[in-house]
């Protein structure tokens, strides 16, 4: 158990769960998008849409993870915030001001998760030698 306070930690959780959640609203967003387009096959986008699921549900796993205070949580869930962030950057150098406009949002996201990521190992207690 940590003595670090777990505000940090459950802060981290908060942004980790978010972004699992926006995940699979994209999902669902891709899906529509799928059924609803003439034309094209159904099976390509069913394939993204599943990879993408299981990239949630590891971002959830690693939300409750980080909602536990799990140190172990701690390197993935920073993976996962450089990730969010090359989202970001990919979004806001695209075209049309709406995906700009989610790039700056999810940025947004991605920083304060890599800040509360950080905080989480700054502001760690020290350890009694064993």
């Amino acid at each position: 158990m940590t003595t670090q306070p777990i505000g940090m930690w459950r802060g981290a959780a908060v942004v980790a769960a978010v972004e699992a959640a926006g995940l699979v609203v994209y999902c669902i967003a891709l899906a529509v998008a799928a059924l609803n387009s003439q034309g094209a096959t159904v099976s390509a986008p069913m394939v993204e849409i599943i990879i993408y699921l299981i990239f949630a549900a590891g971002i959830g796993l690693i939300a409750r993870g980080m909602s536990a205070a799990r140190s172990a949580a701690r390197p993935p869930y920073l993976l996962a915030q450089i990730f969010v962030l090359i989202v970001a950057y990919t979004l806001f150098v695209g075209d049309g001001s709406t995906v700009k406009a989610f790039g700056i949002g999810i940025g947004i996201l991605g920083v304060i998760g890599m800040t509360f990521g950080i905080l989480t190992i700054i502001k760690e207690p020290d350890r009694e030698p064993s």
